[in-house]
């Protein structure tokens, strides 16, 4: 389903998507904007046990974290606003995950929080 959501998206901002017919590191390939992105496409609807208002997003797969040589977007989908966010390289690179804030913290810690607002395509 969050590769379908992505879909939408694009199409709504007239993005092709490109579907790889063989083994890669990405989902999909999007041309945007006059430029080609392997993006990863994730789903967040895993709630934090540390932390309300906020939802992680696992950067994971078969043991190993994504680089900026192998894809140059992860793309997430969050039911809770029906939005995707558009996380760059710097974002991702050799990380194991993300923490989203969705509301703001109990503590009102604003610093190093990933804001889905920021981050919305």
């Amino acid at each position: 389903m969050p590769c379908c959501k992505v879909q939408i998206e694009a199409a709504k901002k007239r993005a092709l998507v490109l579907l790889p017919t063989t083994p890669v590191r990405f989902d999909l390939g999007l041309y945007w904007a006059g430029r080609f992105y392997r993006c990863q496409v994730k789903y967040a609807d895993w709630r934090s046990q540390y932390a309300t208002g906020c939802v992680r997003v696992e950067l994971r797969r078969r043991k190993r974290t994504y680089s900026k040589d192998e894809i140059d977007a992860v793309l997430v989908y969050v039911p809770q606003i029906d939005k995707v966010c558009w996380f760059p390289p710097e974002m991702f690179h050799e990380k194991v995950g993300l923490q989203i804030r969705l509301l703001p913290a109990k503590n009102n810690q604003r610093h190093g929080c990933l804001w889905a607002a920021d981050y919305v395509w």
